[in-house]
């Protein structure tokens, strides 16, 4: 067995825009998103194994379950076919419960992982996306328009914007089932239609006049997400502020690095107990 070490990222997402737009008989919600990746990044490592074995390290490695993940459902999805086995480790860098679609990213760098390194092929979207909403779209891990309840995945065009984001997490979890459970309007009108982007100016216009259906909800259950806004509302030149999915991490957006870094500055001083990331947008 050959002691050789992959490495696979599994990016944070962000939901630009989140409108909720009906409910499936099962319960599930279908939604109508735009998503965008970031270089901040949980890194896995893979080596081969006599059997599958997860170990965790990283700033908040501590919240996870070691023995029932996201990337322990992952490698199931193969099970049938899969005679590889491995040890897993996970660089757990990204927030628990914070609408970075975190768990649904590493459960993605294991499918990727696969998929690029043996004769696997990938899952459908629709038992993808049975794992993890956002596991279909973390996959491509590439800007994206997204519906249904995270199966179809339309890839974006976004090479003309030029944009960073600065994400601040309260500190706080915030379960995704408590706040789709608090969803009362649940046939909301579906993203403004829209062709192509060519310019950042378009895209912020656009996106200003979408929203994320589940802000006012998240803020309610946990009022510290709207001191997160206020705060990158303050900042110099901010483009557009919003909450990431179903929270609990907050997003401004920049014309460009030396903006965000003064904004990351700014922000910083504001409470130590945030966790503050900025990146560009891919």
């Amino acid at each position: 067995m050959e002691d050789i070490t992959s490495e696979e990222k599994g990016y944070a997402k962000i939901n630009l825009a989140l409108h909720v737009t009906g409910i499936q008989e099962d319960g599930y919600h279908t939604l109508d998103s735009i998503v965008v990746f970031t270089d901040v990044f949980d890194r896995l490592f893979f080596k081969d194994s006599l059997k599958n074995v997860v170990t965790l390290t990283g700033e908040f490695s501590k919240s996870i379950n070691v023995r029932e993940n996201s990337i322990l459902q992952a490698l199931k999805l193969f099970d049938n076919g899969l005679t590889d086995r491995f040890s897993i480790n996970l660089e757990k860098n990204l927030p628990i419960g914070a609408g970075l679609g975190g768990g649904s990213a590493d459960a993605a760098a294991v499918i990727r992982f696969i998929t690029n390194n043996s004769k696997h092929l990938l899952p459908s979207s629709k038992a993808l996306s049975k794992i993890g909403a956002d596991i279909p779209a973390c996959v491509l891990s590439a800007a994206s328009r997204v519906g249904g309840i995270g199966e179809i995945v339309q890839p974006l065009d976004i090479s003309e914007i030029n944009l960073w984001v600065v994400l601040v997490n309260p500190d706080i979890f915030v379960s995704t089932a408590s706040i789709f459970e608090e969803v009362n309007e649940k046939y909301n009108q579906p993203l403004e239609s829209f062709i192509d982007f060519n310019s950042t100016d378009q895209f912020i216009d656009y996106l200003k006049r979408q929203r994320n259906d589940l802000q006012t909800i998240a803020i309610n259950k946990h009022p510290e997400i709207n001191e997160v806004l206020d705060t990158i509302e303050e900042t110099e030149d901010v483009l557009l502020s919003r909450m990431s999915g179903s929270g609990s991490t907050c997003f401004g957006l920049y014309r460009n690095q030396d903006i965000a870094k003064k904004a990351v500055s700014y922000i910083s001083k504001k409470s130590d107990k945030w966790w503050i990331k900025f990146s560009k947008i891919n």
